[in-house]
């Protein structure tokens, strides 16, 4: 069956944007925690709106996201990944850090080509706050997933628009040199950050704070006794999974150990 869009509205004016094949299911169902999904938001402040990522693989997102406001949108990346810029190529400027902006011109050697035509970048640093009009979202920074990897934080309903960096799911340090210590740091910092929930870019159900610290204990297991795993021309990683995947506080996390050479 073919995938259709739906959005539900998570907090006052923002709302997840995802996908189903699924007929005639209710939204409950669509947002208890399950297997991975791909999902963008849409931030409605009284000027203008904001697109946090194109990580849904189809053409007509923009289209979608449009026809949920009639103010004008700018698109924001939480980072470079082929899963987050979908058709990016069809957009004319986007902001995302500048520690991704070379992943996203120039693409991932074996794994998308470079983005032609490339819409024109602006960056966005930590501690930059977009200003939507009666709204203001906080950006923080965190090197991990990649090296550009961003949240943004509304400052209206304390909602954490998080990425792959706060996640059910972490894949951390593929193919940089991202200490794994800082990481967690930061990870730390974010409990002292008034926010009440973290929505990630593959699930659809809200993360509470306490997430935080299920994450660092599963990094901590992993490094213990996580289990070695290979994949082709990527590299070796180590892996730990905590929980059940239809329960809150799973956890899966995969880190990067090794470059792997594979022969052509």
């Amino acid at each position: 069956m073919k995938e259709t869009f739906f959005s539900t509205e998570i907090a006052d004016g923002i709302f997840l944007i995802s996908v189903t094949n699924k007929s005639n299911i209710a939204m409950e169902e669509l947002v208890k925690p399950q297997k991975a999904t791909a999902n963008s938001y849409l931030v409605v402040g009284e000027e203008k709106a904001l697109l946090f990522d194109l990580a849904i693989n189809q053409e007509n997102l923009w289209d979608y996201a449009c026809s949920l406001t009639d103010r004008p949108v700018q698109v924001v990346l939480s980072h470079g990944h082929v899963d987050h810029i979908f058709y990016l190529n069809k957009r004319e400027e986007v902001w995302l850090h500048p520690d991704d902006m070379d992943m996203v011109k120039n693409g991932v050697p074996g794994v998308n080509e470079p983005t032609h035509p490339c819409p024109v970048l602006h960056s966005l640093n930590e501690g930059d706050v977009i200003e939507l009009g009666n709204r203001k979202l906080t950006v923080y920074h965190i090197p991990g997933h990649t090296p550009g990897s961003i949240l943004l934080l509304d400052q209206k309903t304390k909602l954490l628009l998080s990425g792959d960096s706060v996640a059910r799911r972490l894949l951390f340090g593929v193919g940089s040199d991202v200490k794994l210590e800082p990481f967690c740091k930061k990870v730390e910092r974010l409990k002292k950050i008034d926010f009440k929930e973290a929505y990630s870019a593959h699930d659809r159900c809200a993360l509470p704070k306490s997430h935080l610290n299920r994450m660092l204990q599963t990094i901590e297991e992993t490094q213990k006794n996580g289990k070695k795993m290979k994949i082709p021309f990527v590299g070796e990683f180590k892996t730990y999974k905590y929980g059940k995947e239809t329960e809150l506080d799973y956890c899966d996390v995969a880190i990067f150990t090794s470059q792997k050479k594979d022969k052509k």
